[in-house]
């Protein structure tokens, strides 16, 4: 099941965070990524007046993956910052929940959610060796073009 992102789930934004930054294996404890401003910017003061999400549950409730958008601005950029009107796509899937479709249902809902608000663009950031930059291409996200990191995806709305 997929439901919308609640205001009091800020809890499950910095584990998926968490989880986000420890892709490759343990690098960051929770206390580091709560620690550091450019990581816990991405779930603290959850949620900004035009931030939204989703949120995919095992059949017992549990979250097993969630997506989010988040609105920054140039004096807090996020690591995928392309412009302050497009907001940057943050996802994560819970390992042994990975591989099983969660992120494509995730990231196609967030994007039609994102254009019935006639958003421009979304961006995201990708480590090089990330798995998941192949999931981004095939739903559409493309380099931000050479003033950025490589890294930095768009998906033109």
């Amino acid at each position: 099941m997929v439901r919308a992102l609640r205001a009091d789930e800020q809890e499950l934004l910095a584990r998926a965070t968490l989880g986000n930054m420890n892709w490759p294996g343990p690098r960051y404890t929770l206390d580091q990524v709560m620690l550091i401003p450019s990581i816990a910017h991405y779930f603290t003061w959850w949620p900004g007046p035009f931030d939204f999400g989703l949120v995919a549950e095992d059949a017992q409730g549990i979250p097993v993956g969630v997506v989010w958008l988040r609105f920054f601005t140039a004096a807090d950029p996020g690591f995928g910052f392309v412009d302050g009107a497009i907001p940057e796509l943050c996802v994560w899937v819970a390992e042994g929940q990975r591989g099983l479709g969660t992120g494509t249902r995730l990231i196609t809902g967030i994007l039609e959610q994102a254009r019935s608000r006639a958003l421009p663009a979304i961006s995201l950031s990708v480590e090089t060796g990330n798995p998941a930059r192949s999931l981004y291409e095939r739903l559409g996200f493309v380099p931000a073009g050479t003033h950025f990191d490589v890294g930095t995806l768009v998906h033109e709305l």
